[in-house]
């Protein structure tokens, strides 16, 4: 038995080692494999011959699997395959008639998705198309595009084919009422990974900060993974603030996340020193702002104040542009905090850095 499970690229380390844990948090067991078939985003959770009816397992299964937060989707991955040369829509269609989809039959309605990856010469519409004809010719199930009983999944990568059944309904990332929500905002799954690096190697966190608060996200997720630590966040915006507050009330949240109007470029005046155990923020960066921001002089500021509200062994992680140099020179000045690690991390089309640094005694 095998499933797929979507997560942000860059983040399937930090995925994998969540679905480990609630694996043996349940008495279950399994292999994950990271970017299986090349597809970054991705895992496949291989899981052993059990004892118990394969229905039950699945079940089993997908109730520990919906409850990941560092994932979007989950798929029963039923079937791979090479298409022989040039895949064209009949080799394709053929090869998905011979594929047996579990629990699919006459009483049941469906829908066809595809991710396609590759040159070829159809479009995602036309593998849904056509793999749906032969689906429904083949388990009599009835098509239904929005209230649909079974969610097959027919994904082409190059000439791989990957037949499965979608267990996700709905994204497993929203998972919260949006009151306010700029067009551009931080994604739940990122903000559970960016807090995830923060917490490594600390043994407690009760106090979390977050500057650049936005919307409210990393709040949010910081209250769900801490339900004991203290939390609070700013923006220099009070329509932002208002915002996130409402936001934060409608989760049932504002009397443990407390959020107010402040400056980031100026955290002295806002916190006293070392009284913040993890800093996890969305600074704004590049894509938005324009090549006109100073952005040496923003990051000297945050970081210098950061630096200062951090505790000793505390954590600061951000997101960044890509380009690390204006982080390199400011840390050259700024001693007190040191770079363990940087990666980049895919989000909406966009490829920004994830820093991780701790505060040095």
């Amino acid at each position: 038995m095998q499933y797929r499970i979507t997560t942000s690229p860059g983040l399937e380390d930090l995925a994998a080692l969540e679905i480990y844990r609630r694996l043996d948090a349940t008495g279950l067991s399994g292999e994950v494999t990271e970017k299986p078939f090349g597809l970054a985003g991705n895992l496949l959770l291989r899981i052993p011959p059990a004892s118990v009816p394969d229905l039950e397992l699945h079940a089993r299964l997908t109730a520990v699997l919906h409850e990941l937060k560092l994932a979007f989707h989950v798929v029963h991955h039923v079937h791979e395959t090479l298409l022989p040369g040039s895949p064209d829509l009949a080799s394709l269609c053929d090869a998905v008639a011979e594929v047996s989809l579990p629990g699919c039959g006459p009483e049941q309605s469906f829908r066809v998705s595809s991710l396609r990856q590759g040159m070829h010469e159809f479009t995602s519409l036309d593998i849904e198309r056509e793999a749906g004809s032969v689906v429904q010719k083949e388990t009599g199930m009835s098509v239904d595009l929005e209230k649909f009983d079974r969610h097959v999944r027919v994904d082409l990568l190059d000439s791989r084919l990957l037949v499965g059944l979608q267990t996700t309904r709905r994204g497993l990332d929203k998972r919260y009422t949006w009151v306010y929500k700029p067009r551009v905002s931080l994604k739940t799954v990122v903000a559970r990974g960016l807090l995830e690096l923060a917490s490594q190697g600390l043994d407690e966190v009760s106090r979390i900060f977050d500057p650049f608060c936005g919307s409210g996200t990393i709040l949010l997720e910081a209250a769900d993974m801490f339900p004991k630590a203290s939390i609070a966040g700013s923006d220099l915006f009070e329509k932002v603030v208002d915002g996130a507050r409402a936001n934060i009330a409608t989760a049932g949240l504002s009397e443990r996340v407390t959020v107010r109007q402040a400056d980031a470029r100026d955290l002295r005046r806002e916190l006293p020193a070392a009284s913040v155990d993890m800093i996890v923020s969305n600074p704004p960066f590049g894509v938005r702002l324009g090549p006109r921001t100073d952005f040496k002089r923003l990051y000297h500021q945050f970081l210098t104040g950061a630096s200062h509200v951090l505790r000793p062994g505390g954590q600061l992680v951000f997101l960044g542009g890509r380009r690390r140099h204006h982080v390199v020179h400011v840390l050259r000045e700024v001693r007190s905090l040191s770079l363990k690690h940087v990666r980049v991390i895919e989000t909406g089309g966009i490829y920004p850095a994830v820093y991780v640094m701790t505060r040095l005694p």
